[in-house]
C-alpha cells in the first residue's frame, strides 16, 4: 500500500474511489466501509483510497485527554489488509478547520484526488464547523461528477458500534470483549526499555514496553495477554498502570513472557489483550510478588491457546 502526505502541489495521476473518516480503532464498522470502496472501486476501474487526517480534529481543537485507539502505524496495516492501495494523510489545520464544504470537496477530494466514488458512514461530517453532512455531499456529487455511496451504523446484537464506545470499554479494562466490536484483540506497540530488574532478580525477568502518550491504554491491573516478537507470537502476563511495588509507583506497562528466552531490549513488542485478570496490589516484599507472578502465569494460560504461532487475532 502507498502512502502519501497530500501538499497543494498533488494532482492524482489517475481516478480513484476514496473512503473518509478518522477510522479510529478500525471497528467493524469502519471494515464495512472499507469493504465497499474496495469492490465498487474495483467495479469502476478505480484506486481504493482512503483519505484520514495526520491528527485527531478533536485534539486540534482543544481536546488535549483524547487518546487513540489505534496509531496511525496500526491504521495503515488494518487499512492494506482490507485491499486499500492508498493511504492519503492530511494534517487536520486551521486551513481545513475553516474550509467551506464546497471548497473541500472541490479543491481537495475533486481537483487534486480525482474523487469518481466517494463513501462515508451515515455520521460523517466535514466542512468549517463540521455543518456539512452525506446529504450535501450527495448534492455536491451529482453537480461534480462523483458517486457517493453512505454506510449505515454496523451493528452487533443490536448495539450501535462506535470508537466512543470502544475508548470507553477499553479504559474501563473490558478487554475480552474487543473481538465482537474490533474482529481482533486490541493491542499497543511499543519498543523495550531498561526497567529496574526486579522481575529479573526474583526469577521472573519482564519487558518495560514504552507506549506513546497518545495511545489508549486499559485501566490499571494485570492481563492475560499475547506479546508479538518479529511476527512471532508468546503467551504472557502484562501489567497496566501504576505499579504499587515496595512503594514506587511510577507509570508502566511490563509484560513477563512465559515462553521467551533472550534479549528483549530496543526491539518491537505489540501486546494482545485477551482478558482482565485482577487489580494492583501491593506486596510486602520480593517473595510475595514472584508467588503472585506464577499465580498470574497459571491464570492467564487458561484463557490463552497453547499453539500461540497460529492464534487468530
Amino acid at each position: 500500500m502507498n502512502i502519501l502526505k497530500l501538499d497543494k502541489s498533488y494532482q492524482s495521476p489517475s481516478a480513484r474511489g476514496v473512503a473518509l473518516g478518522n477510522f479510529d480503532g478500525v471497528h467493524l464498522g469502519h471494515q464495512e466501509l472499507l469493504k465497499l470502496v474496495r469492490k465498487e472501486s474495483q467495479r469502476r476501474n478505480l484506486c481504493p483510497s482512503v483519505y484520514t487526517f495526520l491528527n485527531h480534529p478533536r485534539k486540534h481543537q482543544g481536546e488535549t485527554t483524547l487518546k487513540e485507539i489505534t496509531s496511525l502505524q496500526k491504521k495503515a496495516e488494518l487499512f492494506a489488509d482490507q485491499g486499500i492501495k492508498e493511504l492519503i494523510l492530511s494534517p487536520f489545520n486551521n486551513e481545513i478547520k475553516n474550509m467551506e464544504p464546497r471548497d473541500f470537496v472541490q479543491k481537495i477530494l475533486v481537483d487534486q484526488l480525482k474523487s469518481k466514488l466517494i463513501v462515508v458512514g451515515f455520521d460523517y461530517r466535514f466542512g468549517k464547523k463540521a455543518s456539512a453532512n452525506p446529504t450535501l455531499l450527495k448534492e455536491l456529487g451529482k453537480e461534480m461528477g462523483f458517486e457517493l455511496k453512505i454506510i449505515e451504523p454496523y451493528n452487533f446484537g443490536g448495539e450501535k458500534i462506535s470508537s466512543s464506545k470502544i475508548r470507553g470499554l477499553i479504559e474501563a479494562g473490558e478487554v475480552g470483549v474487543m473481538k465482537k466490536y474490533l474482529g481482533r484483540y486490541y493491542a499497543i506497540r511499543g519498543p523495550v526499555i531498561r526497567g529496574k530488574g526486579l522481575g529479573t532478580n526474583i526469577g521472573f525477568p519482564t519487558a518495560n514496553i514504552k507506549i506513546d502518550s497518545n495511545q489508549i491504554l486499559p485501566k490499571s491491573g494485570v492481563y492475560a495477554t499475547y506479546s508479538k516478537v518479529d511476527e512471532k507470537i508468546y503467551r504472557s502476563v502484562t501489567s497496566v498502570g501504576h505499579q504499587p511495588k515496595f512503594n514506587d509507583r511510577s507509570a508502566e506497562v511490563e509484560s513477563f513472557f512465559m515462553d521467551f528466552k533472550g534479549n528483549l531490549y530496543s526491539r518491537s513488542v505489540e501486546t494482545i489483550f485477551v482478558k482482565f485478570l485482577r487489580g494492583q496490589i501491593s506486596f510486602e516484599g520480593p517473595e510475595a510478588l514472584s508467588w503472585q507472578i506464577e499465580k498470574d502465569a497459571k491464570e492467564a494460560k487458561l484463557h490463552l491457546h497453547s499453539d500461540t504461532d497460529m492464534i487468530n487475532y
